[in-house]
């Protein structure tokens, strides 16, 4: 059943402490993505190329919201991409299903200031490893 995504949270954990990312406006889809690999054989038959699934790669996710300076859970994604760790996140729907990951913080922008503008911030998760959805 379809359900609305308002509700949905992103959390991260550092050092035993799990911290929420407050002020978000989006989370991309997570979409894990597998490369081809060309088993072709010179007497295959039907003259087409076979492949096999080669290695999986759980790929990238994006997430935008607005700037706030005082949230923690901003401010552990700014010390992240400073440091490079790798850490679990997790993103939990409002019917609690939830998908856990490991990332690092590929990058991290604050958004441009204009007028009848709201500060916003965005930052790309880089996955290491597979998603466990619950």
């Amino acid at each position: 059943m379809p359900q609305k995504a308002m509700g949905t949270t992103l959390s991260c954990t550092v050092s035993g402490q799990t911290v929420t990312i407050g002020c978000l406006r989006s989370i991309s889809e997570i979409k894990a993505d597998s490369d081809a690999v060309d088993v072709t054989t010179l007497d295959a038959r039907d003259g087409c190329k076979t492949y096999i699934q080669g290695y999986k790669d759980a790929g990238e996710v994006t997430v935008e919201g607005f700037h706030d300076a005082g949230n923690e859970g901003q401010a552990c994604l700014r010390s992240l991409y400073l440091s490079g760790a790798l850490c679990p996140f997790t993103v939990t729907f409002p019917d609690q299903s939830a998908a856990q990951f490991s990332a690092f913080v590929k990058s991290h922008a604050l958004g441009a200031a204009q007028v009848d503008g709201a500060v916003g911030f965005s930052a790309v998760l880089r996955l290491s490893g597979g998603v466990t959805v619950t």
